[in-house]
Order: C-alpha cells, then structure tokens, then sequence
C-alpha cells in the first residue's frame, strides 16, 4: 500500500454540523474503496482565487490515507461524482516523510514570519525621473481628419 494524501475543498454555505457530516461521508467513501484513513486536519475556511459554482470561498480539509494505486481512480471518481465537494486533488506522499506535519504551528510559523518581514523595510533609493518628450500639438481639424480615416477604413 502507499500513502496518499488528499485536499479537497467544500462550499461554505454548510455549517458546522452539516460539513462535519460531509466529511464523514468523503471519509466512508474513501473507506469503500478500499482506503484505510490515518489523518484529517480541517484548514478552515478561506478565500478561493476564482469563483466555483459562484462560491467565493471555501473550507479547505487535508486527508492523508493508505491506499493500493489500482484504487485511486474509483476513489478520484466518487468523489468527483459528490455533489458536495467542489474540488479535490490526490497526490502521493513523499515516502521520506515519516511523521505528518501539524499544520497549525506550521500556519502560525508562517504568519510569525510573514509579519516580521512586514516590519523591515528594504531601502528605497530615489531615481530621478527620465525627461519625457512633449507629444506634439495637433490642431482639431487634423485630428478629425485622422478620426474620420480610421473610422472609414474597412476592419479585416
């Protein structure tokens, strides 16, 4: 068996109770087709990069689960038949990773960092700006002229 891990995302229109639901049946699917579940870590819910079924934003759950490779595409069918997930992706696990990260402290880590790098400013230098060519006048008769051309010519 190799491990897997899966990432799927679920429309934040449910609440807690009816996502908590859906997970468990994502879980039992999983199960039916012949995977064994080691862990689940709900990322919560954030804002997706485009709309999704005209959904702004999602609840991200990472699953990570045992699994023959012959099964992975009655899996990746089931759950893309669900009509409650709206995304998923399965991807192997790398077989040096022995222990599964705790995303948490992981998140925290980031946002520690990420707020450090806010305080320190890189110095800015001034670059005088470049002379800019002043565009030349054109009387209104021209420019009509011009304007009727364009508007005549034939478009390809």
């Amino acid at each position: 068996m190799k491990k897997y891990e899966m990432m799927f995302i679920l429309p934040s229109k449910y609440t807690e109770g009816e996502m908590d639901g859906i997970i468990k049946k994502v879980n039992s699917m999983l199960e039916e087709s012949g995977a064994k579940l080691a862990d689940m870590h709900n990322l919560g819910k954030r804002r997706l990069t485009y709309p999704i079924s005209n959904q702004r934003n999602g609840v991200y759950i990472l699953t990570y689960f045992e699994s023959e490779p012959a099964d992975l595409a009655k899996m990746d069918q089931t759950i893309r038949l669900s009509g409650e997930v709206m995304r998923h992706i399965i991807i192997e696990r790398d077989p040096h990773i022995t222990q599964m990260p705790n995303l948490i402290e992981v998140e925290d880590r980031r946002s520690e960092e990420g707020s450090e790098r806010q305080h320190v400013a890189a110095p800015v230098r001034a670059v005088p700006p470049k002379p800019v060519a002043k565009p030349e006048s054109v009387n209104m008769q021209e420019l009509d002229k011009k304007l009727d051309e364009i508007l005549t010519e034939e478009v390809l």
